[in-house]
């Protein structure tokens, strides 16, 4: 399909997240090079796992020989993926692509000696990008990738690799952004649909090329969800452009809201066509959600009394810039909150207390 010369092409990929680059620049191609493995987080010391390699796309790769450290080697099939038996030693299993840089691990871990009846889904992550894979943790999976199967907002998600207490996941290319429900079935059962919130990620620029010292604008935007989300930035042609303080990857938060975006300031080195990839951060886990307590917090600014307004600005600046002081915030929330606000509005200050208290 040909595309207006003033177009920009945004190619997805394991390995980038989401890439743009400037009309006249190829497209990306599949190779016989690898560039990722992809292995479960954990395997089951003498239990089936698959991993898979994903060439320099994001497609899975046919026919590429990985070797184990120790020697043993594999190859995988026609879909990309390769089923083995872990190590009856517990540890660290690594894998490398021969002949490439591609390497990943995974821990190896003894078998449960009291394994549920059925599946369980233990670790999701709430957010996903739409565009790279993602890993579940449970029990009741099955090693061999094909005896696993997911669904994501009503629409088949590819099991990546697998063992009984992992899984890594890709979206369906149809599946829509927004709240979703993930199901994952094995050996005809399945748990309660889990609800995730899926994200996909859109980057545009202003300008097809920028002269030397020209500046211009990168707009990323964020669909599926109106949370503000933090973001990397990654130039992968620093002799073209520069980012700010010449960074060749940085970290944006997007602004939240229905227009979800997030601005980066580019500024040209030489002519030519450029090329910027971006991916989701996802929030780490354990940890309170401070966004959410932050929505929370400017729902209740929009009602609060006069003299409330000041002291809850000065909390919701704090949790933008600062979000990993947690603690501070929610000690001032304890404050306004044995002043016993009423109604509504005291709802609200008290929901976002109750995020914050999570460890």
């Amino acid at each position: 399909m040909q595309m207006p010369a003033n177009a920009v092409r945004v190619a997805i990929g394991f390995a980038l997240g989401v890439a743009l680059a400037t009309a006249g620049t190829p497209s990306p191609t599949t190779g016989s090079t690898a560039a990722a493995i992809v292995l479960p987080r954990l395997v089951v010391a003498g239990r089936p796992a698959t991993l898979a390699v994903l060439d320099e796309a994001g497609a899975l790769l046919p026919g590429a020989e990985v070797e184990f450290r120790g020697g043993a080697k594999m190859t995988t099939d026609a879909t990309g993926r390769a089923t083995f038996t872990a190590p009856t030693q517990v540890g660290v299993l690594i894998a490398q692509a021969v002949g490439t840089a591609a390497k990943a691990s995974a821990a190896v871990i003894v078998p449960p000696e009291n394994p549920p009846d059925g599946i369980q889904v233990t670790e999701v992550p709430q957010l996903v990008s739409l565009h790279e894979p993602f890993s579940i943790a449970g029990a009741g999976f099955r090693g061999e990738a094909e005896g696993t199967h997911a669904w994501l907002g009503g629409q088949p998600a590819l099991v990546l690799a697998a063992s009984p207490v992992a899984l890594v996941v890709l979206a369906g290319p149809r599946t829509p952004p927004g709240a979703a429900q993930l199901v994952i079935e094995a050996d005809g059962r399945r748990p309660g649909p889990v609800q995730v919130t899926l994200v996909a990620l859109e980057i545009s620029s202003e300008k097809q090329q920028l002269a030397p010292k020209e500046k211009g604008k990168l707009t990323v935007l964020a669909r599926g969800s109106e949370q503000r989300l933090e973001v990397e930035v990654r130039n992968l042609t620093p002799d073209v452009v520069k980012m700010p303080e010449g960074a060749d990857v940085l970290r944006a938060t997007t602004r939240g809201g229905a227009e979800n975006t997030a601005e980066v300031e580019l500024e040209g080195r030489r002519a030519g066509d450029f090329s910027v990839s971006v991916r989701l951060i996802p929030p780490v886990a354990g940890l309170p959600d401070v966004e959410t307590a932050r929505q929370k917090l400017i729902a209740a600014r929009r009602i609060a009394p006069p003299h409330w307004s000041g002291r809850l600005d000065g909390l919701i600046e704090r949790i933008e810039k600062n979000p990993q002081d947690v603690l501070r915030v929610r000690r001032e929330l304890e404050k306004m909150l044995a002043e016993n606000p009423a109604g509504e509005f005291g709802r609200l200050l008290e929901a976002a207390w109750l995020i914050l208290l999570k460890r």
